[in-house]
């Protein structure tokens, strides 16, 4: 809900960067309370890290993605804590920009790492699918090979099940 209210409000503002507060609430359906207090919180970002970038749409998506390689990188493949992750993320002055709590970064740790399980459930059950509809096509698999003791013997296997068949010469073969 507020991630819409968000989007309604900004894009509405930066496709008419000279409207004044009143109008945009008005165009946007928002309290004028809540579009004031965004644009001071918008102000307050771009005074505090010295750009207005992380409100851009491509700003958003790069802040996201570097926010899950980090989590990612040192917290489930390196074994990094949530207090030294949000210590790292502060170091970058993203505490304005972002929500780097130590709750919120177990939480994507966790919905990272399911999502992570869920994948590879789904590679497998299509490997598995991938497997069954290939047996269906193939009958018998046979691995040949001729032995001689007193006289040739022709030996197969089947390597789906590991049957063994023995085949001595006639006599007189056709």
């Amino acid at each position: 809900m507020l991630k819409q209210i968000w989007h309604k409000l900004y894009g509405h503002r930066d496709r008419n960067k000279e409207e004044s507060l009143t109008a945009s609430s008005v165009a946007t359906g928002i309290p004028i309370s809540t579009v004031a207090y965004h644009e001071k919180r918008r102000a307050k970002r771009a005074s505090s890290s010295g750009t207005d970038y992380w409100d851009t749409g491509e700003g958003q998506l790069f802040l996201k993605r570097m926010i899950i390689s980090v989590i990612y990188t040192f917290g489930i493949k390196g074994g990094v804590g949530a207090g030294r992750i949000r210590e790292h993320l502060n170091h970058l002055h993203l505490g304005a920009v972002a929500a780097i709590s130590e709750n919120s970064i177990y939480r994507l740790i966790r919905e990272i790492s399911a999502n992570i399980l869920w994948y590879k459930e789904l590679q497998e059950q299509q490997l598995e699918q991938e497997a069954k509809e290939e047996l269906k096509r193939i009958k018998i698999v046979l691995g040949i090979d001729e032995t001689w003791l007193d006289q040739m013997l022709l030996v197969c296997q089947d390597l789906t099940t590991g049957f063994i068949f023995l085949r001595s010469q006639a006599k007189k073969e056709m």
